[in-house]
């Protein structure tokens, strides 16, 4: 199942992560739990155009399509950010 929404929010943290000589960003999320908890949601940047957008403490919206697998959902941009 696979869905389009728009993420707005304030990155939290940015993650750079690499396979194969190849570096993936991860923009971070703070999220808060409704038992009063917190968890990280990650958005996975495709777009290399919004890697200088990304930076801690920028308000951002990022198109994304929504993924699961295995329990676990996963959030992807699918076009450029919004301005």
């Amino acid at each position: 199942m696979n869905s389009k929404i728009l993420y707005i929010g304030t990155v939290y943290a940015v993650a750079k992560k690499a396979y194969n000589d190849e570096e993936t960003i991860y923009a971070q999320f703070l999220n808060k739990t409704e038992d009063g908890g917190v968890e990280i949601q990650q958005v996975k940047i495709t777009e290399p155009a919004d890697y200088t957008i990304i930076k801690e403490g920028a308000n951002v919206k990022i198109p994304v399509k929504i993924s699961t697998y295995q329990n676990k959902v996963y959030f992807t941009q699918i076009e450029p950010m919004v301005k």
